[in-house]
């Protein structure tokens, strides 16, 4: 999970009911019990794989805090794998063991903490291959162009230009990440979001890109979660309400299982 998710996360999981304004007002928060927020995607890639569990936020533009002590199991038809809590990082949980999840095949996470036990299913769909990187110049730069495409998926992109310690020491950090997301839907809010910022690299840099598939399911969750922290904000937004989730008893977030396409380009 790269760090830009891990804020659109921190969003998500906010307990409070904001109303949206342009004049100043004071706000009536209202906290509620404090939940479980789970953020797992299994892929199709030989690993170890993470499962990411938080406690719910009670205050405004609090960063989530890790949740320890759960028990967490991942089975299919056949099999099943425990994760255990990297001891470092409170709340990020890895698999025991490597594993690939597959097209055709349901799997449960069951997740159990406090004498409670909750559970989400997850089933992976297909991946259309990554088009042609395109680079184009900005600003003296480069920026990378994103071209939306069928059938809806979503993509991370991690750049390292560590190789031009000049422009680390402009930009600040050596590496940057973004994630886009394209799916099937046509919103207002989508399309008159505010505008992202645009990451510049130079040459010497290299990109790495991370091609999700997801299912109508998945989709309808990132949506929900894109309305209520990245497309908020624009001209046209809608109102606010509960971001779905796919646990069955109380826990919030998503688990998914999908297809990944990935490359690597070292721009010159």
């Amino acid at each position: 999970m790269n760090k830009y998710d891990k804020y659109m996360l921190a969003g998500l999981i906010l307990l409070l009911q904001l109303v949206s304004c342009e004049q100043k007002t004071d706000w009536d928060l209202q906290n509620s019990r404090e939940f479980l927020v789970a953020d797992c995607i299994i892929t199709n890639e030989l690993k170890y794989h993470e499962l990411w569990l938080y406690r719910s936020a009670s205050q405004l533009n609090q960063l989530p805090e890790g949740f320890s002590g759960v028990a967490a199991e991942l089975s299919d038809e056949s099999q099943s794998v425990e994760f255990t809590e990297d001891p470092d990082n409170p709340g990020h949980y890895i698999s025991v063991l490597p594993f690939m999840a597959t097209a055709g095949k349901t799997y449960r996470l069951t997740l159990s903490y406090n004498g409670l036990a909750d559970t989400a299913y997850a089933s992976m769909t297909g991946v259309s291959p990554l088009e042609n990187i395109d680079i184009t110049p900005a600003d003296g730069y480069f920026h990378l162009v994103f071209h939306p495409g069928t059938p809806a998926f979503m993509m991370d992109v991690y750049y390292d230009w560590s190789a031009d310690t000049l422009y680390c020491e402009q930009y600040g950090a050596c590496q940057a990440a973004e994630a886009y997301y394209n799916l099937d839907n046509i919103d207002v809010g989508k399309l008159f979001a505010p505008e992202k910022q645009v990451i510049l690299f130079p040459h010497k840099t290299q990109i790495i890109r991370r091609k999700y598939s997801l299912t109508e399911e998945h989709q309808q969750f990132l949506r929900s979660l894109l309305l209520e922290t990245e497309w908020r904000g624009g001209l046209f937004d809608v109102e606010q309400g509960n971001v779905p989730t796919n646990f069955h008893n109380g826990v919030r977030g998503w688990f998914a299982a999908c297809a990944v396409v990935a490359d690597t380009t070292d721009f010159e």
